[in-house]
């Protein structure tokens, strides 16, 4: 009994024994199973993500580390995995594939290049005639998804023009009616409608040779027009809207009929209507964008200010090649694919 007790004791320790090496065995292959699998996911969804840098560079022309920026802002404090890939395609990848853009010829008139109200003659030096090639270039291409072309359209008796400032029908303040008025000075009108504004020589006056688009610039079949400064009372130098903003003109409504999400524009004057109209494209939730070489100014000043505008509001500032690249699928600004991709983000 005592015999068989130690030779069962025995066997029963070496037993255990040997089935905690399995145990410990197993245990181990299971750990370096469990970190192999790890592993292989963690790279997986780097190549993942490695793989949706790359389309994004591809679509904006940025490099891929500045698209990790953009994907990792995006990202915010969430991690890499299926879900957030999908959701970055869906949100971000996608809408830059299928955006819809437009050329926006802004004032690129008679009057304006080489007539009563001459851009090159400012003190800007900028010649209108400089960027008619150019713009030729980008008006040729058969890639926009719309072109429009908007026009001065004013009446003889417009209120931007001096020689009107004094007409019976309208009255400014008394400290502008007792004065010599010259050109480009600014006055308060008080009747019928208050509004600052800016006086300048006749000009763009309906169906005159001044408010034709210059014979130069190329016309874009099926193009879009837009007239706008068509009130007598009232200025325009946004293609959206007057100076006061009571009133709008059609672009908006053509542009969302035509499913446009991008304008790119240029024209004349660079500090004045264009800037205005870039600025109020943004303001109505468009992705705008600025050709400077396209476009010629008036003032430095207000070439400066214009900028400077252009910056804070999200306005990109890109060249001919580069409109080329947004139509051709191979260049984005950044502020659009910025705009784009943390919008979900800005608004929650």
């Amino acid at each position: 009994m005592n015999i068989m007790t130690l030779s069962q004791n025995l066997l029963l320790r070496r037993a255990m024994a040997f089935a905690g090496l399995v145990w410990m065995v197993h245990s181990e292959n299971a750990t370096d199973t469990t970190n192999t699998v790890s592993n292989n996911n963690n790279t997986i969804l780097g190549n993942q993500s490695q793989s949706i840098a790359e389309q994004l560079s591809q679509l904006t022309g940025n490099s891929v580390k500045d698209s990790e920026k953009i994907m990792n802002s995006w990202l915010g404090k969430r991690q890499w995995d299926l879900t957030t890939s999908v959701q970055f395609d869906q949100e971000v990848l996608s809408r830059l594939r299928s955006l819809r853009v437009a050329l926006l010829v802004v004032d690129f008139q008679n009057d304006f290049v080489d007539g009563s109200l001459k851009i090159g003659d400012g003190d800007a030096g900028q010649d209108p005639a400089n960027a008619i090639g150019p713009l030729n270039e980008l008006l040729q291409l058969n890639t926009w998804d719309l072109v429009v072309y908007t026009k001065d359209w004013h009446p003889h008796n417009h209120i931007s023009f001096l020689s009107q400032a004094h007409n019976s029908d309208r009255e400014m303040e008394k400290k502008d009616e007792n004065r010599t008025l010259n050109f480009f000075d600014s006055v308060q009108f008080m009747k019928p409608i208050k509004t600052e504004q800016i006086l300048y020589p006749d000009h763009c006056i309906q169906r005159s040779w001044g408010s034709e688009i210059h014979p130069e610039v190329y016309v874009y079949p099926k193009a879009e027009y837009i007239m706008k400064g068509v009130d007598p009372y009232l200025d325009s130098y946004s293609a959206f809207n007057d100076n006061n903003g009571r009133s709008k003109t059609e672009l908006e409504d053509v542009l969302r009929r035509e499913g446009i999400d991008a304008v790119v524009i240029a024209g004349l004057a660079y500090d004045i209507c264009v800037r205005f109209t870039c600025l109020d494209a943004v303001k109505q939730n468009f992705l705008a964008a600025v050709i400077p070489e396209c476009s010629a100014g008036l003032m430095k000043k207000g070439i400066e200010e214009s900028e400077s505008a252009f910056k804070k509001h999200g306005v990109a500032m890109i060249s001919k090649e580069e409109a080329k690249g947004i139509t051709d699928g191979e260049f984005l600004p950044n502020e659009w694919v910025q705009k784009i991709a943390l919008a979900k983000k800005s608004s929650e």
